[in-house]
């Protein structure tokens, strides 16, 4: 049995640490507001003396092997696994590096098979050339056993840069910061402990006339006693959020491009961790336009996509095909990377008479329970400012959902927040159901969900409160392209 370079201790005491991390930095911070330097310290070295040992015990329990049938990978520290991938199995061999790496002369290389149901795949960390062999031993006995569609990944020539169908701009980076979950989520908690945050700056700026009329901090005390100082922390928190989204989406999908060769699709990005990921087109399951509600405002989408044998860590951002592109751009640079998923979206609708229903569970339903909490706590009260928004949001998602047959597709459209247009072709369509509640029968409506498999577990895509009558016409399309099959 081979063993990974002893760098993969590293990588493994740090994977320890990051899940530490988050605690690790409130730990830090409380203590050290109170003028307490010595927990924190002996925090972080207790938990990078842990994490040394599980790399170490992790890498010397870890080996791979490779026989004529078979690629071989023992793992576990206390629980012992022995994972075997038939050769004829395997559905592509990953690559993924980062500037650490790059100086070290090494690659993580991922292994994968198709219809993954946990995304399990064997990734080792081993010196470049070891990798490449590995790879090559691995493609020649796939195709000796029958499985031609495992090809190598070569790397990428200048010409073969200059002939990308897709290059994310980096100013587009700036705009995903702004427009990301990852913003809304950091400036919710930034707010959430803006008393933490008063405390600090009232300590740095003692003299400031911001601070000097209000004596004890409240977010709604704040607000009636010193609103230029509310507004000001809003602004430095939304500030703040924004340029750490900057932070994090720049390593994430710096340098992002997309190119098709042939029946494949080569995705390449990262800034410090770089990945150099090659998709067949006919593993893509459905393709997924995504446009948030501020996007929706400033003229943006994103595209995803669902696939099978080829997501090796079931993280969302490992299955973007374009993470922003303008609106009138979309479907055009659809056509030119996945041409077998594009339609011309002409969707039929939820009917007028669905319109109450949309209304009821989004804003009216919402509005009461505000109303009934706000008895039991004053404070809720606020929570009424955003009643714009729900009706506003309720519309949205009347007039977004719908759902289509067209060709060899089928186009559903809905919205929850985020507006999510899914194009699904025959062969990635698992099943079709239709639900109907008792308030849907009483006005001839129904919800359909669709089935697609992919990697992790198999996605349901809804269509909400839309004509009944629809469901035989989708029957009926079904039945014809299964009898063209």
């Amino acid at each position: 049995m081979n063993r990974q370079h002893p760098f993969a201790m590293v990588q493994y005491m740090f994977t320890f640490i990051k899940g530490f991390i988050f605690w690790l930095i409130v730990i830090s911070f409380s203590e050290i507001r109170k003028g307490q330097y010595l927990f924190p310290s002996l925090y972080l070295i207790g938990m990078m003396l842990i994490g040394f040992v599980i790399g170490l015990l992790r890498w010397l329990n870890t080996s791979y092997d490779l026989d004529e049938e078979h690629f071989h990978l023992k793992k576990g520290i206390i629980s012992k696994t022995h994972e075997t991938y038939p050769h004829i199995k395997i559905s592509g061999i990953h690559y993924q590096s980062n500037r650490l790496l790059e100086s070290l002369g090494l690659t993580s290389i991922s292994i994968e098979t198709a219809g993954k149901a946990t995304g399990a795949s064997a990734t080792l960390f081993l010196k470049k050339e070891e990798a490449y062999k590995l790879e090559q031993n691995i493609i020649y006995y796939a195709q000796e056993s029958g499985n031609e569609e495992l090809t190598a990944n070569d790397e990428e020539s200048t010409e073969d840069k200059k002939r990308n169908d897709f290059v994310l701009p980096w100013k587009y980076l700036i705009i995903m910061s702004a427009t990301s979950n990852s913003f809304y989520i950091g400036f919710a908690i930034i707010i959430s402990s803006l008393n933490q945050v008063y405390d600090v700056l009232s300590s740095m700026f003692e003299n400031s006339f911001l601070f000097s009329k209000v004596e004890e901090f409240s977010l709604s005390g704040l607000f009636l006693s010193n609103p230029a100082l509310f507004f000001t922390m809003i602004l430095i928190s939304a500030l703040g959020s924004w340029a750490i989204g900057i932070i994090i989406l720049s390593l994430r999908y710096a340098n992002f491009t997309v190119r098709r060769e042939q029946n494949t699709i080569h995705i390449s990005y990262g800034l410090w961790t770089m990945k150099n990921i090659s998709l067949e087109v006919d593993r893509i399951q459905a393709i997924r336009v995504q446009e948030g509600v501020v996007r929706r405002w400033i003229g943006f989408n994103s595209v995803a996509f669902d696939s099978i044998g080829f997501d090796a860590t079931g993280e969302a951002e490992e299955a973007v095909l374009l993470p922003l592109v303008k609106r009138n751009q979309t479907w055009s640079l659809i056509n030119k990377i996945v041409p077998e998923f594009y339609v011309e979206p002409n969707l039929t609708y939820s009917p007028v008479r669905a319109r109450i229903r949309f209304y009821l569970r989004g804003a009216i339903f919402p509005l009461l329970v505000i109303v009934g909490a706000g008895f039991i706590w004053s404070m809720l009260w606020w929570l009424g400012v955003i009643a714009p928004l729900l009706v506003y949001l309720s519309e949205l998602r009347y007039r977004d959902n719908g759902i289509q047959t067209v060709s060899n597709k089928v186009i559903t459209s809905s919205r929850l927040i985020q507006k999510e247009t899914v194009v699904i072709p025959w062969q990635g369509l698992q099943s079709v159901m239709r639900r109907e509640s008792f308030f849907q029968r009483r006005r001839s409506l129904a919800t359909f969900e669709l089935a697609v498999a992919t990697d992790q577990t198999t996605l349901l895509y809804k269509a909400a409160e839309l004509d009944t009558n629809l469901y035989p016409s989708i029957i009926e399309f079904l039945q014809q392209e299964d009898s063209r099959k």
